[in-house]
Formats: structure tokens, sequence, C-alpha cells
């Protein structure tokens, strides 16, 4: 079975997050609701990062560390 890369998809929906001030409100808006939206996105990309870093295969240890070790 396989995982979904969950850090991929929130960190594409961070992405759109941080990108909906600019297509949704004017651009001589307030400043609160574009805050809003840079903190829920901030907080979208370190759950990303954390997602990401969890995956197998995200050490970077592995088969790696195996292509080293040659015997005849």
């Amino acid at each position: 079975m396989t995982r979904r890369p969950w850090g991929a998809i929130v960190a594409g929906l961070a992405a759109l997050v941080f990108a909906a001030p600019t297509s949704v409100l004017p651009a001589d808006g307030p400043v609160a609701p574009k805050l809003g939206f840079i903190v829920v996105g901030a907080v979208l990309l370190a759950v990303a990062i954390v997602l990401t870093r969890r995956e197998p295969g995200a050490s970077g240890r592995g088969d790696a560390e195996d292509a080293d070790d040659v015997t005849p």
C-alpha cells in the first residue's frame, strides 16, 4: 500500500493560502486579513516541513550507505 505524500499536499495548500490575498482581496484593502493569511500559510508550511521530514527516506540514510561497501 502506498502512502500519500502529505508533506507535499500540505505545502501546496500553504502555497494556495499564501497566494489567496493577491487574487481575492483588493490591493488597497485592510492589512489585518492579509496578515491572517500569512500566519495561516506559515503554520501550514511548518507542518508541511515536519511531515516531509517524517517520510521514509527523508533522513538520507539507507541504500546510499551500503553503496560504498564494495566486496570482491
